[in-house]
């Protein structure tokens, strides 16, 4: 691992046109040789949905990787995830990204099939076996706003490890950012990505990271390091590097970094690419979030916390909402199953309602 994040301009999702990119960012960080490994790829796949909607890696973004990958004659080649409310007999058809499987002849892996328990400092956690089995794990994420985090990137994509309604479960025992940034760090350091290929093609800003609206940012970006990608990532979409807890943390473990400075970015500079326009997600001062937690206990305060709020008119009744909550304080009218009740003093703002839901039929106010 070493400090370089390669940053290259994008303007369209075309393999062609990906390919030489892809070569550049790779040779220019010193990723590794891939000559007959066993890789798995991990989009991020938060729920099935159309490429337009920027909620997935984008399916040509995958199969230019995998054509790469294949150029270097690279072995066999997995792609997985296990978004948090689908059955096992989940494959991304509507994404496109199971097509791209079966075109390129790499195998889709539903990573809920079969998992075992890992020890990290901050609890248990459960993970697909896949990772296990293979020689290398690419992570390939994309660059979107969190209702939770503020951003997700490289290492938030690495909690997609954890099959389906697990995830859930780690909400309910960190419920805040700075809690959940330590799971995300611990997990992210026990199993490092090998390579990150970032999709900020069309990246999404707003609401993220399932109802945002899709940006142009016109970005393709490498790294081996998964903090010094995100780092510059999340600045040039306009956050400063220790306003996200997963920047902040990263940096004070000095695992991959002890500092902003030792980053070397090549391709074009965060200076060029810095946007002004981009909707970022509310965030809080670890002030406010510690003054936040005792006004909880002020009933004329904890009406103004920022939480959930369900619009009938636009709910399909799928009850998503419903079955990830880690708290169980979400529940569909007995007679209605599209009038959704949320319990204020149960809920624990994990947003992961807002997440799943495909119809923006919830919203963060």
């Amino acid at each position: 691992m070493n400090n370089i994040v390669c940053c290259l301009s994008c303007d369209e999702y075309d393999v062609a046109v990906l390919l030489p990119l892809l070569e550049e960012a790779y040779e220019k960080t010193q990723g590794p040789d891939v000559l007959g490994k066993t890789i798995l790829l991990k989009p991020n796949i938060l729920f099935d949905e159309f490429p337009h909607r920027a909620v997935t890696t984008h399916p040509v973004f995958l199969e230019a990787v995998i054509r790469f990958l294949q150029s270097r004659q690279a072995g066999k080649i997995y792609v997985g995830d296990a978004p948090a409310v689908h059955t096992p007999s989940f494959s991304p058809h509507k994404s496109g990204i199971y097509e791209v499987c079966k075109k390129t002849g790499a195998e889709w892996v539903y990573f809920g099939k079969s998992s075992f328990s890992h020890a990290l400092p901050s609890g248990k956690v459960p993970l697909t076996s896949i990772i296990k089995e293979v020689d290398y794990f690419f992570s390939l994420p994309k660059l979107k706003t969190h209702e939770l985090m503020g951003y997700t990137g490289a290492i938030k994509n690495t909690f997609g490890l954890i099959p389906h309604i697990h995830k859930a479960k780690q909400h309910a025992l960190h419920r805040n950012p700075r809690t959940m940034a330590s799971l995300l760090l611990d997990l992210s350091e026990a199993f490092t990505p090998d390579y990150i290929f970032m999709d900020a093609i069309m990246a999404m800003e707003g609401p993220g990271p399932g109802n945002g609206t899709p940006y142009p940012l016109r970005l393709l970006l490498g790294s081996t390091n998964p903090l010094a990608l995100d780092i510059v990532a999340s600045k040039i979409i306009g956050y400063h590097p220790l306003e996200l807890e997963t920047n902040a943390e990263g940096l004070r473990r000095k695992k991959w970094l002890s500092s902003v400075e030792q980053i070397v970015v090549h391709g074009v500079t965060i200076e060029e690419q810095m946007r002004t326009d981009y909707k970022l997600t509310r965030r809080s001062s670890m002030g406010k979030m510690s003054l936040g937690i005792l006004l909880r206990f002020i009933p004329f305060f904890r009406k103004r916390e920022r939480r959930p709020f369900f619009f009938t008119g636009r709910c399909i009744g799928c009850q998503k909402c419903v079955e990830i909550c880690p708290v169980k304080a979400i529940s569909a009218h007995p007679n209605n199953p599209k009038e959704i009740r949320l319990n204020v003093k149960k809920c624990i703002h994990c947003f992961c309602c807002h997440e799943v839901c495909p119809q923006n039929a919830i919203e963060v106010r």
